[in-house]
């Protein structure tokens, strides 16, 4: 028996010690499952998070998009606007409404369509002359698409793609970043996209200068998730100035309906 009692602890000892080994090296596997080695490679796994069945150049949804203007100018102001998608046909159409036009435009292979539905003042058609257009509406699919696709659209032949990979502190929270050029290189903004660093998921983006990553341009901050045509989607841009203050600018919500 007083063998029994001397035995026993070093049994139990023994068995803690191989269960904390076990536990440390499940751990390690984990963290060596989610260790990203360069920038396309963590574009990739992001991807995988978001669209793990590779949906996005088959995505099709209404979204309405509702704008609250938080800048001194615009303070309070609101802009609905109505989106379709359809990425298999290159189809989209828009309808927006503001307190200064409301307009409707689609495009397509070999359609297009964009007319203001508000009698409009000379100043203001002036203003919008550029949006009610052909250009103006290729423009808006390009815009909402990249918001909306991220980071998919990362995938664009578009993208330039800085292989190394970057950490950066938002708001206390350490990110994985990948820097992005677009051409033309001596006028496009430079854009950093900032990913969790367990499961790569897409949480913010920040365009800048060409010269400081600290000067100009502004943040996106993207929060909840939803599913929609089994692609992961963020629900909630928020808009903030790359300022000392971060400066709100604007939030946008999407609600996506016909998914």
């Amino acid at each position: 028996m007083k063998n029994l009692n001397i035995i026993i602890p070093f049994v139990v000892i023994a068995t803690l010690t191989l269960i904390t080994l076990s536990f440390t090296k499940i751990n390690q596997n984990r963290t060596k499952i989610q260790e990203v080695s360069n920038a396309k490679e963590l574009i990739q796994k992001s991807i995988a998070y978001h669209d793990q069945k590779g949906n996005w150049k088959n995505f099709e949804a209404t979204i309405i998009a509702n704008t609250t203007f938080q800048e001194p100018k615009r303070k309070g102001q609101e802009r609905t606007t109505e989106l379709y998608f359809n990425n298999k046909n290159g189809e989209f159409k828009i309808y927006s409404k503001s307190p200064t036009i409301e307009y409707r435009g689609e495009i397509g292979k070999d359609t297009c369509y964009n007319s203001a539905l508000n009698e409009l003042s000379e100043e203001v058609a002036s203003k919008y002359k550029s949006v009610l257009s052909c250009d103006g509406i290729s423009f808006y699919k390009n815009y909402y698409s990249y918001l909306i696709g991220m980071p998919m659209k990362l995938e664009d032949n578009q993208a330039i793609i800085n292989d190394t990979l970057f950490e950066r502190t938002y708001n206390n929270v350490a990110y994985d970043v990948v820097k992005v050029n677009y051409e033309p290189l001596d006028k496009s903004p430079v854009w950093y996209f900032y990913f969790d660093k367990n499961t790569h998921a897409f949480e913010l983006s920040k365009f800048t200068s060409r010269e400081d990553e600290n000067k100009g341009g502004e943040y996106i901050i993207y929060n909840n998730e939803e599913k929609v045509n089994d692609i992961i989607l963020k629900t909630q841009q928020v808009w903030l100035y790359n300022t000392p203050n971060l400066d709100s600018l604007a939030v946008d919500n999407f609600t996506f309906i016909n998914k």
